[in-house]
């Protein structure tokens, strides 16, 4: 599965893609900001404005540890290090956006402040009770064993830390299959979407405590929203589709049916692993 994840995912080139968008919007490695590539940073539904309204919740303070789980090429890794004064390490199956994330990190000069590793989430190269807090923003859906995950990221926070899941998951209607091909998935084998109900449950099961959960609809209305405004124009130069790449808009399509028709929501879980 982890080799199936990786492959849905792989860009070896990625980094002269965004190399050539940044030289069609006037830009280079030299000038570019955090907030000018935020567009392909953040690969989830309602991208660095999401992140900001969930990591308000989350509390990160200075000097903390923190750990993005699933980070891709490091862009919530490198935001949170930036806004927070936090340390953060990174760790993603894919190779490729493991090296190009550190490209990005030398070009934002953040190498102080994070690290990213390639490696699986079930098995992290991390000691026990290591990090403060943590974060995975839509990992879930390309992971089966849900227990397994959960106790990983459990075992390596601290005793009171914190951790929020922001993952697609099913929504009113959890019964109709999914239209594919969707961003973390070409086919419904590839695919583990599951209910919030779930989710509790497995996290519960790990050790955790629920704090609350939270669908969170208002993100995906203002995403989807934003996504209409822009239907018919040009694509800027750094968008999405540089890590989606041709399959792009069939995806973002099949998204936004499969949300409008109930089948999935972006659900946020804050919760804690006790003291």
């Amino acid at each position: 599965m982890s080799e199936t994840v990786s492959t849905h995912y792989d860009a070896p080139d990625l980094i002269a893609r965004i190399k050539a968008a940044l030289s069609d919007a006037g830009l280079s490695p030299e000038t570019v900001t955090a907030d000018q590539l935020a567009p392909i940073e953040e690969f989830h539904v309602g991208g660095r404005m999401a992140t900001d309204a969930l990591f308000r919740d989350l509390d990160i303070r200075p000097g903390e540890r923190a750990l993005d789980v699933g980070c891709g090429t490091g862009g919530t890794s490198r935001h949170a290090a930036a806004q927070f004064s936090c340390m953060v390490e990174g760790i993603d199956l894919t190779e490729s956006f493991i090296r190009a994330g550190r490209t990005l990190t030398d070009w934002l000069k953040l190498d102080g402040k994070v690290r990213l590793h390639c490696a699986s989430a079930l098995d992290m190269p991390f000691e026990a009770a290591k990090f403060d807090l943590g974060w995975m923003l839509h990992v879930g859906m390309n992971i089966k064993d849900k227990q397994a995950l959960f106790a990983e990221i459990f075992r390596v926070l601290k005793p009171g830390g914190r951790f929020l899941v922001y993952d697609i998951m099913r929504g009113e209607d959890e019964t109709t299959p999914l239209a594919f091909p969707v961003p973390w998935a070409g086919r419904q084998a590839d695919s583990f979407v599951r209910s919030p109900h779930q989710y509790e449950a497995v996290l519960r099961s790990a050790g955790f405590a629920t704090i609350r959960t939270e669908p969170r609809r208002d993100i995906a209305d203002a995403f989807f929203a934003q996504a209409a405004e822009q239907a018919g124009k040009p694509r800027p130069a750094i968008s999405l589709a540089l890590i989606m790449g041709e399959t792009a808009r069939d995806k973002f399509a099949n998204l936004k049916r499969n949300y409008e028709a109930g089948r999935i929501v972006p659900v946020a879980i804050f919760c804690e692993k006790p003291r």
